[in-house]
């Protein structure tokens, strides 16, 4: 399988993982997924909404690491997985911004 199958799968399947997992105090999205070029470590990118959940979200999904890896090694049929961990997504920062109106 190649690194963006991979990816994708992941993607997906730590999507559905947080969705189940999640306790709907904050709505956290999962935006990509990123592996090594070893194929060892991968980061999930997730947003968290609102932002000033963010650091519980994370805190959550960190402490839910085990979890995850169980439920991948479910879903995707390989040998061996990359270890995966969240992290915040820098490039989606202060979705929850106001807009200014000309």
């Amino acid at each position: 399988m190649d690194k963006e199958k991979i990816s994708s799968a992941i993607l997906q399947a730590a999507a559905e993982f947080v969705n189940r997992e999640s306790n709907r105090r904050s709505l956290i999205t999962v935006t990509k997924v990123e592996i090594d070029e070893r194929g060892l470590k991968c980061r999930i990118f997730v947003t968290v909404y609102p932002d000033t959940q963010a650091v519980a979200a994370l805190d959550f999904l960190s402490r839910m690491d085990d979890d995850l890896m169980d439920f991948l090694h479910k879903r995707i049929k390989m040998h061996k997985l990359p270890r995966c961990s969240f992290v915040q997504d820098p490039n989606i920062a202060g979705v929850g911004e106001p807009v200014p109106v000309e």
